[in-house]
């Protein structure tokens, strides 16, 4: 029997072949008793660590910087959301949706986050949909440069190949920043009054730690279906 192709069913297999990325961005100001960051082995599926390593320099390697992946139902990325708003101070900023389509290269920016990440869409035999990901972030760290250590920005990525359903959000999560803030105690009124109030007001030190989530919500029409027609 031979197979024909139709207008409709082009279109059809055109939309099976692209995804639109709803991408949203979620930075946790982390409390003490979660300073070590969220627990993402306990809450994904699909959960895998991958380092991060630097661009250009194989043998760089900071065992400290590494990311984690996997997945979560719609329902439970609302779940989700609504759980790490408990382990800290939490900030959302979602971004415009990207469309990614099959064997086409495709990207997003997050400039606060000075985070890059492409990504390359695929499918297999059996007609399952793969998206491959890869970050590219600049961290703050310390370079060895005249034999003196210096700040500088160093470029890490890292790269991931997972299975994808329709309606199901991807978790990039483990990125994470420490820093030293100085944070002001003061008593109420008193510590506003000029040069007495210095007496009333005490100043100090703390190292805060923030943990960055990028969360990837694939949709799609029937993406589990296979964009491959035979004849025979």
């Amino acid at each position: 029997m031979l197979f024909t192709w139709s207008p409709a069913a082009q279109a059809q297999n055109k939309l099976q072949d692209e995804i639109t990325l709803e991408a949203n961005v979620v930075q946790i100001i982390l409390n003490d008793e979660h300073r070590g960051g969220v627990d993402w082995a306990a809450i994904v599926s699909d959960f895998h660590t991958v380092p991060l390593k630097k661009e250009n320099d194989p043998a760089w390697n900071d065992k400290k910087y590494r990311l984690s992946f996997g997945a979560v139902s719609q329902d439970d990325y609302q779940v989700l959301l609504d759980a790490l708003d408990t382990v800290g101070q939490m900030s959302q900023f979602p971004q415009s949706p990207i469309k990614a389509s099959l064997s086409t290269p495709a990207s997003i920016n997050f400039d606060k986050q000075n985070i890059h990440v492409d990504f390359l869409l695929s499918r297999f035999k059996s007609g399952d949909l793969s998206l491959r990901i890869d970050p590219h972030i600049a961290v703050a760290a310390m370079e060895i440069w005249n034999g003196q250590k210096v700040s500088a920005s160093v470029l890490l990525n890292a790269q991931t190949n997972m299975l994808i359903a329709n309606n199901t959000t991807i978790v990039i999560g483990g990125l994470m920043k420490e820093e030293e803030i100085t944070r002001t105690h003061k008593f109420p009124l008193l510590g506003d009054i000029p040069i007495v109030g210095l007496v009333f007001r005490n100043q100090g030190r703390l190292m805060q730690k923030t943990e960055t989530v990028i969360f990837l919500t694939v949709r799609a029409n029937a993406v589990d279906s296979s964009g491959d027609e035979s004849t025979s």
